[in-house]
Formats: C-alpha cells, structure tokens, sequence
C-alpha cells in the first residue's frame, strides 16, 4: 500500500513537472523589470522655463503575456490592474520586444535591459484655445499645467 502511494506521487510530481516545462515552451514567460536611471523635463514655476527634471527611477513593471487576443504580450506597472503598455508581436528574432501606450516600452531579451519613454507633455500646450473658444477640454493651456516628458532605463529578470 506505501509502495501504492510512493508511485502516485512520483507520478503526480512528473506530471507536474511536465505541464511546467510545457508552458514554459508556450511563451508563459513573465520578466520582472526594475528602473534604474530616469531623467526628463520638468517646468519650473520660479524660473518660468522648462529644466532637466529631478525623476525618482523607482519604477518596477511585469512583463507577461496579454489575456488580450490582439495583443502578445502586456507591461504592467507593479500595483496597478491594468497594463500600461501592450505588445502586438511576441518579439523578433533578435530578442526584441517592443510595446506601445502613453508612450513606449522596449525591452531586449538577449541583455535583460529596458527602455521606456513617456514624450506626453511640452509640445501638446495650446493657450489659444481657452482664449477663443472658452475650451474645458484636459488639453494643457499652460507650461504650469503640462505632463513631465521623461525616459526611463532599468534592467528585466526573468521570474
């Protein structure tokens, strides 16, 4: 009767192994990715002039496949339930995976490094618009009341 038991769960622990090694080779690969260094652009109220931005590179994302059928893959901030940024290829055949959002996540494989852009802000100010057309849109009229365009870098491990 042990012998009986010892078989089942080696069986059972085979199995196991199997159906993990088997989604593994489905692409369930999922890569944690920690920011290292951020910098951008930030308007300074003081000096009324945009200036190189004090960013906190504290940023952690997960990179897993997308439960979306038109999307490969998602970039999902650490906390947050839904992706910031989604991957409609898999990643080419040099290890890159390039994704889009408010802005772009690219990510290479083969060296576990990251790139990631917010360009949202700067360019997009149109004062003109509250003054002609009394304009409640979210459009920014100010410098004051721009995003802060920024670019992050930091490094993924698989997980």
């Amino acid at each position: 009767m042990k012998s009986l038991f010892v078989k089942r769960r080696f069986i059972l622990i085979i199995i196991g192994v199997a159906i993990f090694n088997y989604g593994t080779l489905l692409g369930q690969e999922k890569y944690l990715c920690v920011a290292e260094l951020a910098t951008g652009f930030a308007y300074n109220e003081n000096s009324k002039s945009w200036v190189i931005g004090n960013f906190k590179a504290d940023s952690k994302y997960i990179i897993s496949k997308s439960d979306n059928k038109e999307y490969k893959f998602k970039v999902t901030k650490v906390g947050e339930n839904y992706p910031t940024f989604e991957c409609k290829e898999g990643g080419n055949e040099y290890g890159y995976l390039h994704c889009q959002g408010i802005g772009q996540f690219s990510f290479n494989k083969n060296n576990g490094r990251y790139l990631m852009t917010f360009p949202i802000g700067y360019f997009n100010v149109i004062p003109e618009r509250r003054k002609s057309f009394g304009d409640k849109s979210k459009t920014p009229f100010t410098d004051k009341d721009s995003e802060t365009p920024y670019m992050e870098i930091g490094k993924c491990s698989p997980f």
